[in-house]
């Protein structure tokens, strides 16, 4: 494969999209700089041929509608190695949906893989062996010029991923589990549109916040939102302002000395120093926040319990014998209705209860798990 092109202009982009549209299978993949601005954004996309790799720069080039063509169109295949973050962010950046994936991360698992880096897939299943630096993939990769060591990193993550999604779909075609993975990949197509919207920051979500009471979380509560408003004013990722161990800290003891907290740096404590005191004493001022109420849950019978080991039991005895992690077999939490309500039993493997159940599960274990739920009643 030749050296990789850079497309930083409107009219490169044009023409080389034009090439791509008549392409039956393309690779990508994205680079963003998540960990140095307040909200990240695609910096840099990779995509591959057969022949060629491409580097498309998001930041210089203004319309990409032609590459949300191309991603929606399914007689062009789109080969992705871990395409959640990716098709979740081409979704909330410039609402593209993806069509005919195939992922290799997803196909390496249905082939037995526990943790399938890239890397560790080219390996095992091509035996190539390609750059890994953590440096550069948690690099900034909204700095430009980018260098010629990035270029080369960044190339090496589409340059294998054609063929070696051939050999992973010989490899499950020959295991008979190709129909399985092209279902997962039909709903990994649409996990963008399902959370197009990051949740509001919830100060409630921060580590440790749990063991607050109401007055300590009226600290944090005023805490978090000053960290927030600081991260996007100066484009940063909130814990690059302040830690949650700081917030904890602080509103546990808020007389705590700003200069011990490891996780404030002596430029922000400087910067703001007077607004966290002040956001302390707003918090210590004010009325006591009361955590929503949790539902209460029946605790679980002894019963309950016995079925549930049983039929976690039968999942792991599946895997082992397939080779596979039993995660991906039948979802934990179908069992664990099954195990608190038996009756389910025919919604659960009928295609009437949960959409977490996959079709493919259904067909290649229901009937074992009714046989094996039977004999527990």
């Amino acid at each position: 494969m030749n050296r990789p092109q850079l497309i930083a202009t409107q009219d490169n982009w044009d023409k080389t999209a034009a090439l791509l549209t008549s392409e039956p299978e393309l690779a990508i993949d994205t680079e963003a700089n998540s960990m140095y601005a307040y909200r990240g954004r695609i910096c840099l996309i990779q995509i591959a041929t057969r022949e060629a790799a491409y580097l498309l720069d998001p930041l210089a080039v203004q319309d990409l509608s032609m590459l949300g063509q191309i991603l929606a169109d399914p007689a062009i295949g789109k080969v992705f190695h871990g395409s959640d973050y990716d098709l979740r962010s081409f979704h909330r950046e410039y609402g593209f949906v993806v069509s005919g994936l195939f992922d290799t991360e997803t196909a390496a698992r249905f082939q037995g893989m526990v943790s399938p880096n890239l890397a560790a897939v080219l390996k095992q299943f091509l035996e190539v062996d390609i750059p890994k630096s953590k440096r550069l993939q948690r690099s900034n990769w909204g700095l430009r010029p980018l260098s010629a060591e990035a270029v080369s990193y960044a190339a090496a993550d589409v340059t294998y991923l054609i063929p070696l999604a051939a050999r992973l779909k010989q490899l499950l075609s020959m295991a008979g589990r190709l129909e399985w993975v092209e279902e997962e990949f039909v709903r990994l197509e649409h996990i963008g549109e399902s959370a197009s919207e990051p949740p509001a920051p919830d100060f409630l979500r921060v580590k440790g916040s749990d063991r607050l009471d109401s007055g300590q979380l009226a600290i944090l509560k005023h805490l978090f939102e000053l960290r927030e408003a600081e991260a996007e004013r100066i484009d940063l990722p909130p814990y690059r302002v302040m830690g949650n161990d700081a917030l904890i800290q602080l509103s546990m003891e808020p007389l705590t000395p700003l200069e011990s907290l490891p996780s404030l740096a002596p430029a922000a404590m400087r910067r703001l120093g007077g607004r966290i005191r002040d956001a302390i004493q707003q918090g210590m001022r004010g009325p006591g926040m009361e955590r929503p109420p949790r539902p209460r849950r029946q605790p679980p019978t002894r019963e309950t319990q016995a079925r549930l080991q049983k039929l976690k039991q039968w999942r792991s005895d599946q895997g082992a014998n397939l080779g596979l992690d039993p995660a991906l077999l039948w979802p934990a939490v179908s069992l664990e209705r099954l195990a608190q309500d038996p009756e389910t039993l025919q919604s659960e493997t009928g295609g009437n209860g949960g959409a977490e159940v996959r079709d493919w599960q259904r067909r290649e274990f229901g009937q074992d798990l009714e046989s094996t739920l039977t004999a527990l009643r």
